[in-house]
């Protein structure tokens, strides 16, 4: 080990061997003991080797023994050493051998009440090593004295009081203890008066960068130095073992010191060198992470004196303790790692047996609990169960989960069994609902059985409702109903609240499975009913009415309920959502951003998936498409399909919508490939998916399938007495696939009664409504409608809408002769589209005024082809070359004749004029192919 910071104390060795080194012969302070002081690791040995290099090249004699815990009850085994060092001849060697050997046995029979024989052979003992010291200079060495048998102390202590005048040098290294071994005899030797102490300290920071330079280099040195030195506390020997460990590493980190088998196997070198109790300490603090003066240690160390404990510090524990407990928790790691399971899972048993005796908080209690062989007790399984409970609480799912599966692992009785499946449910998801599905066939029974309170199964009822299982949701809700207790107001006010979410969630429950009624007069239960249900309210308020007046309670519930709980979390859901319905996108996208970067949501995938789903509508109703996609694409990445249950509804809607808008087809078909519960269609979040559904169907040509979806829509709604145009604009979308069909005299009639429906704060769909009209309609009224669009659109901020009816909008101005506006309009249009990642606009009409000219501007509606696809279509049969259509849809060459190449295929074509017939444009004789050019075939690039 190197001589850090050590170069002080070994001068002040040399002086007291220049000191002997004196004609005189005699120390110049006769003091003839030097005791070198310092912790466990802290280089006295070393400094002791240095020191035995510096008295040999003097010439003066050097007797070293090494004492030992091992050895020290083994009598004169540190004098042993001594003599066996000494350069004797073979008279005296036997004569001091015969010595040792009688006070070996002469001590080992002594006992306390007779030492005059085990004095006298102590005596001669020291009188022949006195007698040695007079021969020449002499420095006497003894490495770790506090571990010396009692007799070799005895014995020191004769030649110590003895040597006087004498050219002798006795040296001694010590670590500080709690308690000396023989505490009289130890004292007797160390008088002050008589001796010399040189202190060696843990290392400095520099020390320690010093330390480490001379192994590492000093770059490396540099860039670990002040962690190794906050890990180590400048202990020496848990230095060198950390530049060990950096140096052995096959990858390290380039600022942080690499903490490897090396520093373990130091830091418990460390502690079984210091005494047993300071072990135990160790260990105990390890185990339970208390400060050292905590209730539990003296208790787990069974010492009952405080005054010991008291003594344990950095100096008796080689720095590795502190008033805080061990220093770091890389040094707790390795303390753990040099005990047994079994020792360990005692320790852990104890302290919670203790902690629950002092009526320590649960949470304190199941940490221990949760690392025991066994729950013995009855109280372990129901502490474990309160401290899940209280972690779920607090937001953390991983610890409630850890504590909840060891109780659920040893707990015997079946209601408390019940109430451990219903929080493990709770639990396992929100880090993954999937995982609850298990759990909640367990609850489902214990329900059945009489195990659960109402209050105990509402949190899994509501999975139930999630996974789509509502058959079994209503059995649970019919149990708990007719076993409910008028007396308990709670139970009564959880079943209301379960019914409450309930019909959010499946509007169609109540007149399908009809529920019983609990009746509750309690005033403060009506309150607490109320108050948990104010998110379902909400929602209700702005569907129903539009009602901007409920953003103020919306942002109040925001900034008052967090994600920790999951009460307060589906409340904060549900005001969250009712700011997208209302059209407050800025707040909502707001509020989204602080939900999602909470970390409650960093610890729960759950509520953070629903978050991510909520940004990706608010991103989509902006018509910011492409962030949509990319959003609505993370939330089905956080949990699994099967995971998402019902509400993969909205996710997959908001992908499948931007995918389709953006004209990404192939991606957007894929969206309908991921399976989805058929319960799902008997939510909400199914009217959300048959909506996109049917713009998809919409894009991709079959507007029959696309009116299914849409009439599904209007069914259901109407069935759920929901028929509120903020949930889905089914007769506005219905209208426009009528137009697609050419019924424009129903779309008209349609999209008039969704007008006259819409009140005054419905924006976005007044503005859908107004464009469809237009599309419809003919005259003068389409611009005016158009116009009025235009203006709702940029009210409510939907960038995407705003897009196409500018183009219309466009597209009525040309009709009209007013390039000027129509140039302005299309402008406008293109670099919205753009911004919305929209790469073709087409006006919203598909049929003009009428008139025989009107055929050539409109594109054909084919079933199989999508809007684009039907655009090019019909431009191409109408005999425009590539290039011209590339110019009139602002798109390449190239991304024509990709599109031409599916659409030969898609209708089986090989030229523009078996297009144009496929087409039925109607025009007498055969269609022309374009400016003269030669049909194409098959082998031939559609030009």
């Amino acid at each position: 080990m190197e001589l850090t910071e050590r170069c002080t104390q070994l001068a002040l060795l040399e002086h007291r061997l220049a000191d002997l080194l004196r004609p005189a012969g005699r120390l110049a302070d006769d003091r003839p003991l030097t005791v070198l002081t310092g912790p466990v690791g802290g280089g006295k040995t070393t400094l002791l080797q240095a020191f035995a290099r510096r008295v040999a090249g003097s010439g003066v004699r050097f007797l070293a023994a090494s004492a030992s815990r091992a050895e020290r009850t083994v009598p004169l085994e540190v004098i042993r050493q001594l003599v066996r060092a000494a350069p004797l001849g073979n008279g005296d060697r036997d004569r001091l051998g015969r010595l040792l050997d009688r006070g070996t046995l002469a001590w080992g029979d002594a006992d306390d009440q007779d030492l005059e024989d085990p004095a006298r052979t102590t005596a001669a003992l020291g009188g022949a090593l006195v007698e040695l010291a007079g021969r020449a200079p002499l420095v006497i060495a003894v490495d770790d004295v506090h571990h010396a048998d009692m007799p070799s102390l005895r014995c020191l202590d004769f030649v110590a009081r003895r040597i006087a005048g004498l050219p002798v040098l006795i040296v001694l290294t010590e670590s500080p203890r709690t308690r000396p071994w023989h505490p009289e005899v130890y004292a007797e030797l160390l008088q002050p008066a008589r001796l010399h102490r040189i202190r060696l300290p843990l290392l400095t920071a520099d020390g320690t960068y010093r330390l480490l330079a001379a192994r590492l280099g000093a770059p490396v040195a540099r860039s670990i130095a002040d962690e190794c030195h906050e890990v180590t506390a400048g202990n020496p020997l848990l230095v060198q073992a950390l530049g060990d460990d950096h140096l052995a590493a096959t990858e390290r980190p380039p600022d942080r010191p690499v903490v490897g088998e090396a520093f373990r196997e130091a830091v418990l070198s460390c502690l079984y060198r210091c005494e047993h109790l300071v072990l135990k300490a160790a260990r105990a603090l390890a185990v339970t992470g208390e400060p050292l003066h905590g209730n539990l240690l003296s208790h787990l160390v069974d010492v009952r004196a405080e005054s010991a404990l008291r003594a344990i510090d950095g100096s008796t524990s080689g720095g590795l303790i502190t008033d805080d407990g061990l220093r770091h928790p890389v040094v707790a790691q390795a303390v753990l790692d040099g005990m047994t399971a079994e020792e360990r899972a005692r320790l852990h048993r104890q302290a919670a047996c203790l902690l629950h005796e002092d009526g320590t908080a649960p949470e304190r209690i199941a940490r221990h609990l949760v690392r025991t062989e066994e729950l013995g007790e009855p109280w372990m399984a129901q502490t474990l169960l309160d401290a899940g409970e209280q972690a779920l609480v607090d937001g953390d799912p991983g610890t409630a989960l850890r504590y909840l599966r060891r109780a659920n692992r040893d707990c015997t009785d079946a209601c408390l069994r019940a109430r451990i499946r219903s929080a493990l449910a709770r639990a396992e998801w929100r880090l993954d609902p999937q995982a609850a599905v298990p759990h909640l066939l367990s609850v489902a029974s214990a329900v059945r059985a009489g195990h659960l309170s109402s209050r105990q199964a509402a949190s899994p009822i509501q999975y139930l409702l999630w996974h789509g299982q509502i058959d079994k949701a209503v059995e649970l809700v019919h149990h708990l109903g007719e076993r409910a207790d008028s007396a308990d107001p709670g139970s009564a006010a959880a079943l209301a609240i379960t019914k409450g979410w309930m019909s959010t969630l499946y509007p169609g429950v109540g007149a399908n499975r009809p529920m019983p009624s609990p009746a509750i007069r309690d005033p403060l239960t009506l309150a607490k009913v109320k108050r948990r249900l104010q998110g379902v309210s909400l929602l209700t308020a702005v569907l129903e009415r539009g009602d901007a007046g409920v953003i103020d309670d919306a942002e109040r519930l925001l900034s008052t309920n967090r994600l920790d709980d999951e009460r307060n979390m589906w409340t904060a859901i549900c005001a969250l959502v009712a700011t997208v319905y209302a059209d407050r996108l800025e707040l909502a996208g707001d509020w989204s951003e602080k939900l999602g970067g909470t970390p409650a949501a960093h610890r729960q995938p759950t509520p953070a998936a629903m978050i991510a789903a909520v940004k990706a509508a608010v991103a989509g109703r902006l018509g910011d498409l492409s962030r949509a996609r990319d959003l609505a694409d993370a939330a089905l990445t956080q949990l699994s399909h099967k995971g998402w249950g019902v509400v993969i509804g909205i996710p997959l809607a908001v992908r499948l919508r931007a995918l389709t808008l953006m004209e990404e087809l192939d991606a957007a078909g894929g969206c309908l490939q991921v399976p989805v519960p058929q319960t799902m269609f008997e939510t909400p979040f199914g009217l959300h998916y048959l909506h996109a559904r049917g713009l998809y169907a919409l894009a991709t040509g079959s507007p029959e399938a696309a009116l299914a979806d849409f009439q599904l829509c209007g069914q259901l709604m109407t069935s759920w007495r929901l028929d509120l145009p903020a949930l889905v604009p089914w007769r506005t979308e219905s209208a426009r696939a009528l137009l697609r069909m050419g019924r424009r005299a129903q779309a008209e009639k349609l999209v008039r009664e969704e007008l006259a429906r819409l009140r005054p704060t419905h924006v976005r769909y007044r503005g859908l409504a107004l464009r469809v009209l237009a599309a419809a309609g003919d005259g003068p009224d389409r611009v005016q409608h158009l116009r009025a669009a235009v203006r709702l659109q940029r009210q409510c901020g939907d960038r995407a809408e705003l897009a196409h009816s500018l183009s219309d909008l466009g597209h009525v101005y040309q009709e009209a002769g007013d390039l000027r506006q129509a140039r302005d309009a299309t402008r406008a249009a293109r670099a919205l589209a753009q911004e919305c990642g929209i790469p073709l606009l087409r006006p919203g009409r598909t049929a003009g005024g009428g008139g025989p000219g009107e055929a050539a501007s409109e594109a054909a509606v084919v079933d199989g082809l999508s809007d684009a696809e039907s655009r090019v279509a019909t431009m191409a049969a109408q005999g425009h070359t590539n290039r011209e259509i590339a110019e009139k849809l602002f798109l390449t060459v190239s991304t024509i004749e990709q599109r031409l190449t599916r659409i030969y295929r898609k209708l089986d074509v090989s030229s523009r004029s078996d297009l144009a017939v496929r087409l039925r444009l109607g025009r007498p004789g055969p269609a022309p192919t374009g400016h003269g050019a030669a049909p194409s075939t098959p082998d031939e690039p559609p030009r």
